[in-house]
């Protein structure tokens, strides 16, 4: 009994006239809408733009809510009178069939929309992009040459910012005083190539090895050379801190941005939403009586192509 219940309701609910779809009238409707758009967000940047007042600072926050409410209202009424446009000229519909049709016009929009929106955004922010890609790959190249096996001592100290004078300072100061000659900054270099490049391949700099090879590359003492190993691993201390500070900086940056990004897609989401309903809602409204009579079946002859035929008049004796 319930199933023959069911199978009942199913007849019921897909019985009617055959859907045709009339792709003139969507993409009339679509144009309608694109065009309509254009020309309610135009007159809604020169109403906000209008509005500020150079004395008053305040006047250009009310144009920008005023501005971004406007955006979020003109496609809503040009997806409207889309949607009626391809629901009045699809010729015999019901009012469902016409919600499709304005369904489909809002499909096509949004997606012409987009790409249009698309191009002119890649077209303003090429340059700009081209440029940030080219500094990109500058810094990246540059960092990696510094890291690079056979790069000189310098580059590889100059990557996590390894000062030679400063580390020798307080030796040579000394050394001076006391009528020895100074230690180079080059003989230091020298003395602690192979350590430096190790420590910023591993992210570790070895105390000891480093103060073994100071000590057996240059004439300073074990003790001088275990003075020299400090400064050098403060500074290497100091630079690990600071790169990941800027690591945490670039990570706290990125969920920002998800976070916004995330924000910006739902309010996307919601007024493609809104344009969704609006557009079936102008196509359900777009359909006419007449439409929906010949639709329906009150005349069993299907219409002339290019328009319907005049209303079948009953006759009662």
């Amino acid at each position: 009994m319930a199933t023959a219940t069911q199978q009942k309701a199913g007849v019921e609910l897909l019985a009617g006239p055959p859907v045709r779809v009339s792709w003139g009238s969507i993409f009339a409707g679509a144009v309608t809408a694109l065009g309509l758009w254009i020309l309610l967000y135009a007159l809604g940047l020169a109403l906000g733009l209008s509005s500020i007042n150079p004395q008053d600072t305040g006047s250009a926050r009310s144009s920008g809510i005023f501005t971004g409410i406007w955006s979020i209202i003109s496609p809503l009424i040009a997806l409207f009178v889309g949607g009626v446009v391809a629901g009045r000229g699809s010729g015999a519909q019901t009012k469902s069939s016409g919600g499709m049709h304005g369904l489909v016009m809002w499909g096509l929009t949004t997606l012409v929309g987009l790409w249009l929106l698309g191009n002119l955004v890649s077209t303003l922010a090429g340059g700009l992009f081209s440029v940030g890609k080219s500094a990109v790959q500058a810094t990246g190249s540059a960092v990696s040459a510094g890291a690079a096996q056979g790069g000189g001592v310098g580059q590889v100290a100059q990557s996590f910012g390894l000062d030679a004078n400063d580390a020798l300072r307080p030796i040579n100061e000394r050394l001076q005083a006391q009528g020895n000659p100074p230690v180079t900054a080059s003989q230091l270099e020298a003395a602690t190539r192979d350590v430096v490049r190790t420590a910023v391949q591993q992210g570790r700099l070895d105390r000891q090895l480093l103060v073994s090879s100071i000590a057996e590359n240059t004439p300073l003492s074990r003790a001088d050379a275990e003075e020299v190993a400090s400064r050098v691993e403060t500074q290497f201390k100091t630079f690990q801190g600071q790169a990941g500070q800027a690591v945490q900086s670039v990570q706290t940056g990125a969920l920002k941005a998800a976070d916004v990004t995330g924000k910006a897609l739902w309010g996307v989401f919601g007024a493609l939403f809104l344009g969704l309903i609006s557009a079936i809602l102008g196509g359900t409204v777009g359909v006419s009586k007449r439409q929906r009579i010949y639709a329906e079946g009150a005349v069993v002859t299907s219409p002339p192509e290019g328009g319907l035929p005049p209303p079948r008049r009953e006759v009662y004796p």
